[in-house]
């Protein structure tokens, strides 16, 4: 996991050679929860774009936040759940567990 390392000035992601953008999606929400303490970064919910390669998740906010940017390498997903509420948007939920060291 990895914060504001993946975004550049112009709202774009950052991946490294070895990677490519396979699907972008514009409009998505994050949230975080079960933090203590929780960061000012991770407060509230972030509105942004999500880009999936074939490595990790990177979510890049719009606008200015503390939370520019958020990388997930699927190795750290666990508890992953796709829900489809009757009167809501899809979403999904897991859990994304902090590498050794970061």
């Amino acid at each position: 996991m990895a914060l504001n390392r993946n975004h550049s000035e112009g709202g774009g992601v950052i991946v490294n050679n070895s990677e490519s953008v396979l699907m972008t999606y514009d409009h998505v929400e994050i949230t975080f929860s079960d933090i203590d303490p929780m960061p000012d970064a991770f407060k509230g919910t972030k509105k942004g774009s999500v880009f999936l390669t074939p490595y990790r998740v990177i979510f890049v906010s719009k606008g200015k936040d503390a939370m520019q940017s958020f990388g997930m390498a699927f190795y750290l997903l666990k508890d992953c759940e796709i829900k489809q509420p009757v009167f809501g948007a899809n979403y999904i939920k897991g859990t994304v567990k902090a590498e050794a060291g970061g």
